[in-house]
């Protein structure tokens, strides 16, 4: 099942409080946080947000962000195509490399709450760990860039979904001895139950079309899965229609994403409808 996860690396072993930390992430959301800690000595708990209980199969569910901490050393290759996508962070690659210790985010039993609530309850849990933790990079593992924990902590003051790590627009190039092309998907909206979206296409500016999909990602987020297949939404030039269609992406993680064709002569490669 995919979701939210965020893995926040240290050049020292992290220190922290959970109560501390639960405290902090209650200021941030007042969502009614109970702290369990299952097993003290390993660094691992759960903050349960009771405020946003639901009824599953008659039994009553709490989300809930769970910190798992690891005495695994950080290994720089597993990161090496997360540091090719990571745009906002030059020094991606020498921070993973400076960093030995780690401890991950991740939601649990959020599948049930609409996309804006979910991504506010995950941001407010990782901003309070970023405050008092202080950490030397943000690995986003959901949306596959590194960001600047001062960078993160200033884009906190903005929607959640426009925060670091929220959104991301991937760049691949898939040119051969004939043609030029390349591929651009988003990373970020799969998670937290929306589609994601990908263009496949040659003779166009990459930030015409990165900003295309920032833009439509950020429709669909606020105003929910409204683009079926056949529909169209505005290109990059005045008066461009793109056609929408849901398809398998084409890189990994493989997943249904609502394709956007820019048509002749811009589109490339072949696409076969999902059902």
């Amino acid at each position: 099942m995919s979701m939210q996860m965020a893995e926040l690396h240290y050049t020292t072993p992290p220190s922290y409080d959970p109560d501390s930390l639960a405290a902090r992430a209650e200021e941030l959301l007042v969502s009614g946080i109970e702290t369990l800690t299952p097993d003290s000595s390993s660094g691992t708990f759960l903050l349960i947000h009771k405020n946003h209980s639901r009824q599953l199969e008659g039994v009553s569910v709490a989300p809930q962000t769970a910190i798992l901490s690891s005495d695994k050393k950080t290994d720089p290759a597993q990161y090496a195509a997360t540091v090719q996508q990571s745009w906002a962070c030059n020094d991606a690659a020498a921070r993973i490399e400076s960093s030995k210790w780690s401890l991950l985010i991740t939601e649990m039993l959020a599948d049930g709450l609409a996309p804006a609530e979910r991504i506010r309850l995950f941001h407010g849990v990782l901003q309070a760990f970023v405050e008092i933790t202080q950490p030397n990079a943000i690995v986003f593992q959901h949306s596959q860039q590194i960001a600047y924990p001062l960078a993160y902590l200033e884009s906190c003051e903005k929607d959640p979904i426009d925060r670091l790590g929220s959104l991301n627009v991937r760049f691949y190039s898939v040119s051969n001895s004939e043609t030029k092309d390349m591929l651009m998907d988003t990373r970020g909206l799969d998670e937290i139950g929306l589609h994601d979206l990908q263009v496949h296409f040659r003779d166009l500016d990459p930030n015409d079309v990165s900003q295309l999909l920032f833009r439509t990602a950020k429709y669909i987020f606020d105003n929910g899965p409204v683009i079926d297949s056949g529909q169209t939404v505005a290109g990059t030039v005045p008066d461009s229609k793109w056609s929408c269609q849901f398809e398998q992406s084409l890189v990994e993680p493989k997943r249904d994403v609502l394709d956007l064709n820019p048509g002749p002569p811009h589109a490339a490669g072949a696409r076969e409808v999902t059902q």
